[in-house]
């Protein structure tokens, strides 16, 4: 019966599009007659907007689907730093949950730059799991891990600036722009390095923050560079995230990884990850057993457009919930980037003496640390803001709007997820 069942829905999926295909071969046949050519462009232009929002916009229901796991009862729940054990926590565990701001799947923003897209819908998903990463490391940067949803002007202001909203610092369309500074056309899937490399972008512009993000690579964690960016006047630090994208396996995680990597949700500095699965991201913020908890931005939602609103007291009840869910270790896609902030040079010293004590000692140890910087290994430069805005701009300015099939992270596009 599932056979059957996933067969028909196959079936009605492909009749969906070939409807589409041929109303739409009629409707060109009725504009080329009798259309002005002055306004053929900006037709087509509409009616590839209607396509693409009729086909991205099916949803299939398939027979058969796997159900996702359930949280255990009695079994101890970690969520960065925090633990709990339900039924008895099921109050302040939900209250946690739904105090993180849920970005998920949005429909008829503003178009991004020259392209034609007004969904992100089957291509931003990870876009929309750093979002969910930084909107949380803001939250902890201005409040603190145990600050619950409560409305105020603070989280208003943090909010808006995740908006779909060209004007916003870290809307779609900006992270966007900014992974093609990094080499990522708009409409393309984006990696974990890829999305922390945009978010350290975005940050460089706005140093009213007081904020600095740093992106490991290649698995090399130099504390005396970390500090040479984190201290600009080698006296002040500023508050830190570090982003630590890794790969833990060919095209599997290896098993010897999972205790470190659970560990890291054991850390109060943790903010989380982003990762997921093959054709999935999902922002992970805890586990239970060797499942991690994360929240799914596979979810459709309109967009709140900025001119309709009232931007001092944003509706917000679209940007939370209380669903988790969890994913499996060997589901897991070994491309992952695990998070953490740190306030004060204290908290990042903290964070350094719980590394070298789990997760970058034994044989799963996640990557390599030194104190010192090696002697064969180039200082560290900072970037001028100016240069980095030149190049943000120049690559926007050539940007294509191709969709690409695959990312050297290691995820795969989706189409209709």
């Amino acid at each position: 019966m599932t056979g059957w069942s996933n067969t028909w829905t196959d079936y009605s999926y492909q009749i969906c599009v070939a409807s589409v295909v041929v109303t739409s071969l009629c409707a060109a046949q009725y504009i080329w007659r009798n259309v002005r050519m002055s306004d053929l462009e900006a037709t087509l232009t509409t009616l590839n907007n209607s396509i693409n929002n009729t086909i991205t916009d099916y949803t299939p229901v398939f027979g058969g689907v796997e159900e996702k796991s359930q949280l255990l009862d009695g079994v101890e729940i970690q969520i960065m730093g925090r633990s709990y054990v339900l039924p008895d926590d099921k109050a302040m565990f939900e209250r946690d949950i739904e105090s993180f701001l849920w970005f998920s799947y949005r429909r008829n923003f503003r178009a991004i730059g020259g392209t034609t897209y007004t969904s992100d819908r089957g291509w931003g998903c990870m876009l929309r799991c750093i979002q969910m990463l930084y909107s949380h490391t803001l939250i902890r940067h201005n409040f603190s891990r145990d600050w619950r949803w409560t409305k105020c002007g603070v989280y208003n202001g943090i909010l808006r600036d995740f908006l779909d909203d060209p004007n916003g610092l870290y809307s779609i369309q900006q992270i966007a722009k900014a992974g093609c500074s990094a080499g990522k056309d708009v409409g393309t899937w984006f990696g974990p390095n890829t999305a922390a490399q945009s978010i350290r972008i975005l940050t460089e512009f706005h140093k009213e923050l007081n904020l600095t993000v740093q992106v490991v690579m290649d698995n090399f964690l130099c504390i005396e560079d970390i500090k040479f960016f984190a201290k600009e006047d080698d006296i002040t630090w500023t508050p830190l995230l570090l982003i630590i994208p890794l790969r833990l396996g060919l095209s599997e995680c290896n098993n010897i990884y999972i205790d470190n990597i659970k560990h890291c949700f054991k850390i109060e500095q943790s903010v989380g990850a982003v990762g997921g699965r093959p054709n999935s991201a999902f922002y992970f913020i805890g586990y239970q057993n060797d499942k991690l908890l994360y929240l799914d931005p596979h979810v459709t939602q309109e967009s709140l457009s900025p001119d309709e609103i009232d931007l001092d007291n944003i509706p917000d009840d679209t940007y939370h919930t209380k669903k988790v869910d969890l994913l499996a270790w060997d589901q897991l896609d070994p491309s992952i980037a695990v998070a953490f902030y740190c306030k004060t040079e204290h908290s990042f010293d903290n964070l350094c003496q719980q590394f070298q004590e789990t997760i970058t000692a034994g044989s799963g140890s996640l990557f390599e640390m030194v104190a010192k910087r090696p002697a064969y290994m180039t200082p560290p430069r900072r970037t001028p803001v100016d240069k980095l805005l030149e190049n943000y701009s120049a690559e926007y300015d050539e940007v294509n709007t191709e969709d690409a099939a695959s990312d050297s992270d290691g995820f795969e596009i989706i189409s209709n997820s």
